[in-house]
């Protein structure tokens, strides 16, 4: 699982700057997680292939999350893409985007699926075998949600030498992996545990983008490898990011810490700052291990 930051800034992004956007690479899929004005140059120059975007999330409706996803869209078709788009957007983000589809007669080459979200309460969204998408309630001016992206529990690895030493049939590898004890050729029970390890860890990334400060998604977020949050303001400015219902970086720290996230990135800086080292130093008041959000940054997580 790895983070390419797309966009750093708030809504008004400054040159060579873009507001939120992120895609994260995770079981070889793509996922964009907001899709700001401008994406497509972003993603191109950080080398990621249109085509291998297999599900669109987005937070909320303010435009600076969401204006570039009508030109994606677009460019897709133009590409001649040929399999199915999810998005996952606000009820009010499909609206408009279902209305620019219909009155542009815009011709697809593939089928979009969109996902209407309206419920106030944490939801799992999307599932597969690797991973599954939950929603995460925040506080904003308007219907919000983070997400959480984490992968399922990890096959166990097989120990091929143990295995072959207990005369265990070739057939039954792959059930040993899950987790499940079998009999060997001498009709003997072999215990899982035995013959395997722990495999690679599963790995975790919530996104907590426009919000204020609330402790109610701390346990949705709990022990999450990577947390990005918001933090549009300094503490000086405490009293817009209140009447805005953004989180400063001192709430960002705070609730990494209260989460005790593994890491912690943050974002979604107003243009008004230069100099974003202040960031950096108040977060790291409270939550030492934070980086700050940059155009083209890569993390593994």
């Amino acid at each position: 699982m790895n983070l390419t930051i797309l966009g750093s800034q708030g809504a008004l992004p400054k040159l060579n700057k873009y507001s939120s956007s992120h895609l994260l690479e995770v079981c070889n899929k793509y996922i964009l997680i907001d899709c700001c004005e401008g994406v497509q140059f972003q993603l191109k120059r950080n080398k990621i292939k249109y085509s291998k975007i297999e599900l669109i999330l987005i937070t909320h409706a303010h435009g600076d999350h969401f204006f570039g996803l009508i030109g994606l869209i677009t460019t897709l078709s133009l590409l001649k893409r040929d399999k199915v788009l999810k998005v996952f957007c606000p009820v009010p983000v499909l609206k408009i985007i279902q209305a620019h589809i219909k009155y542009a007669k815009l011709k697809l080459s593939y089928e979009i699926k969109f996902y209407g979200l309206k419920s106030v309460h944490s939801e799992i969204i999307y599932e597969n075998k690797n991973y599954f998408i939950r929603t995460i309630p925040l506080k904003h001016s308007i219907y919000t949600n983070g997400f959480l992206i984490k992968e399922k529990l990890k096959k166990r690895k097989l120990l091929l030498d143990k295995a072959i030493e207990n005369k265990i049939n070739k057939i039954y590898f792959n059930k040993l992996t899950k987790g499940f004890n079998v009999i060997n050729d001498d009709g003997i029970e072999i215990n899982y545990l035995d013959v395997t390890v722990m495999g690679e860890k599963s790995k975790s990334f919530a996104y907590c983008s426009d919000t204020a400060y609330t402790e109610s998604i701390i346990g949705l977020i709990k022990e999450v490898d990577l947390l990005y949050c918001e933090s549009t303001f300094l503490e000086k400015h405490r009293d817009k990011a209140i009447i805005t219902c953004h989180s400063t970086a001192k709430d960002a720290g705070t609730l990494a810490l209260n989460a005790k996230a593994k890491k912690l990135i943050i974002g979604h800086f107003s243009s008004r700052y230069d100099n974003l080292d202040q960031f950096l130093s108040e977060t790291k008041e409270i939550f030492k291990n934070v980086i700050l959000s940059e155009e083209g940054k890569k993390i593994d997580i």
